[in-house]
């Protein structure tokens, strides 16, 4: 099973978190700080090609309503951008992942919780 990276981004800070290859943990990595989403990309290249990883998740930052803002249009931009350099791009809505009371890195805190989702949910799907 191979690894796979989570991302909450953001407009110049985008959190970071990755579940190893054969683990159902997600674990935070350190925070991306990027000036564009240009530099981001090559930022997510790096640390995919560092992990070997060609499937990732993308935190989707819908309104309370569920509806999609500005700033889901930034995500699907960046995912399109990804998916264009042959990675599997996945979405997990991300309303309820915002870490709180957070010591650390929230940013970070916060693609650990998009990708714990991720797995739980991929989980209770494979199990009878």
């Amino acid at each position: 099973m191979p690894s796979i990276l989570a991302f909450d981004v953001g407009l110049r800070r985008t959190g970071v978190a990755i579940a190893f290859g054969g683990t159902d943990m997600a674990v935070t990595k350190d925070t991306i700080h990027h000036k564009d989403m240009a530099v981001l990309t090559v930022e997510i290249q790096a640390l995919c090609s560092h992990y070997q990883v060609k499937t990732m998740v993308l935190g989707l930052p819908l309104l309370a309503s569920g509806d999609e803002g500005s700033q889901v249009v930034i995500v699907r931009s960046l995912a399109k951008n990804l998916e264009k350099l042959g990675f599997e791009v996945l979405f997990i809505d991300e309303r309820y992942t915002t870490a709180r009371n957070v010591q650390y890195d929230g940013d970070a805190a916060s693609a650990c919780q998009i990708l714990s989702t991720y797995l739980e949910r991929k989980k209770n799907l494979t199990q009878p």
